[in-house]
């Protein structure tokens, strides 16, 4: 009789576990698995400016590296560097995400401080190096990818910019 109670015990605990386990799945799809809306450069300009920051159009220094570049934009202050780029294609911007993320990854320096932080869902991925006093970012939604850089006292800034444009809740 004991022993029937303990393994009806076990099986309610299974039970609620795995409740709980679905419902946190369910939320995570819900709030974060939903596809972004890509912004077009225009709009990211314009966010930019709305923000005060003064911006360059680089899409003639990055065309020569990628013909199906459309329009790109860039940021350059004391306190972050920030490029959007937009392409007739999902390819080329996640091209551009790798290849960012590769590069990111040579500045880990394996220290307990590094926090590394990925996230991937639909049609969105973003990866983040925190490490020895700087922040990296790349995102790649669609046709549009991002690489960006600060000092880790400025993610603020790079933060209030994503959200700005759609790209971080």
């Amino acid at each position: 009789m004991w022993l029937n109670q303990k393994r009806k015990i076990g099986l309610i605990a299974i039970f609620a576990g795995g409740m709980i386990l679905l419902v946190a799945m369910l939320i995570y799809v819900f709030t974060n698995g939903q596809p972004k809306t890509p912004v077009t450069c225009k709009q990211v300009t314009a966010v930019l400016s709305n923000l005060e920051y003064t911006t360059s159009d680089t899409t003639d220094a990055y065309l020569k590296q990628d013909s199906h570049l459309k329009n790109s934009v860039a940021v350059e202050t004391d306190n972050i560097r920030f490029d959007f780029f937009e392409f007739d294609n999902d390819n080329s911007a996640s091209n551009v995400y790798t290849h960012a993320y590769k590069q990111i990854l040579n500045y880990r320096n394996g220290y307990v401080e590094d926090v590394e932080t990925e996230e991937y869902y639909a049609n969105y991925r973003l990866y983040s190096l925190k490490t020895t006093g700087m922040y990296y970012l790349t995102i790649w939604v669609d046709n549009t990818a991002i690489y960006a850089y600060c000092d880790e006292e400025y993610t603020g800034e790079l933060g209030e910019i994503l959200t700005a444009i759609g790209y971080q809740s």
